[in-house]
């Protein structure tokens, strides 16, 4: 039989789990709509389906980026909407969280100024593709910078978070680019391969911190 206790315990951590779904449900949401209002009206009508798709996916990184870097800059608050033991936590880890959300933001603006470039698009072709390399390569030194602070349990998880973002990135995009090749399946769009690549690097990131146990309720 569960304990008084243990029933507070559980009770405790459904809250504080439900903080975080609510508040991450809410924001998706309207991240969702926004979008959808965004790319179907008269500017972007142009746009792709895979574009739009690479625009939805840039928002919510931005939104991941915004979120997670606000708390990390105000502790107490990202105590109680962040999967963490309390604010302290966050305090030591201010500075790598910081600069990995930076990362995180500035890797989403990329996509969604390479998918909003072109034709089709409202960003000529060769502005798109100057603003989005810098993004990702300004991007990139920050994710490095958050890397080389990290500790070894975190520096682990990106480096197993990497094997396994290659390993679904050959499985998905590479057996559909051979499919394709064979003419068994359509060409893929290169705005639809560069948003995989986002969508595996993310959905690797979530499976190998939920393999070392950093996904349960604290």
């Amino acid at each position: 039989m569960m304990t008084e206790e243990g029933s507070r315990n559980e009770q405790s951590v459904m809250r504080k789990l439900a903080v975080p779904v609510v508040i991450g449900a809410v924001f998706g949401f309207v991240t969702m709509f926004g979008v959808s209002k965004l790319t179907s009206g008269d500017l972007l009508e142009g746009l792709s389906k895979a574009a739009e798709m690479a625009v939805l996916v840039g928002a919510f990184y931005i939104l991941a980026g915004v979120g997670v870097g606000f708390g990390a800059l105000r502790p107490r608050i990202g105590a109680k909407i962040l999967n963490v033991e309390d604010a302290e936590e966050l305090e030591e880890q201010k500075g790598k969280l910081v600069t990995s959300c930076i990362a995180m933001a500035l890797w989403g603006a990329a996509l969604i100024i390479i998918a909003l470039g072109g034709e089709g698009g409202v960003i000529a072709a060769r502005p798109a593709f100057i603003g989005g390399v810098a993004l990702l390569v300004i991007g990139s030194g920050f994710a490095w910078a958050s890397y080389r602070a990290s500790d070894e349990l975190m520096q682990m998880l990106n480096a197993e978070a990497t094997v396994l973002a290659y390993s679904l990135t050959l499985g998905v995009v590479g057996i559909w680019a051979m499919a394709a090749h064979l003419d068994l399946a359509r060409a893929q769009e290169p705005i639809e391969m560069l948003t995989m690549f986002y969508v595996i690097a993310m959905l690797a990131t979530f499976i190998a911190a939920g393999r070392r146990g950093l996904l349960a309720p604290r």
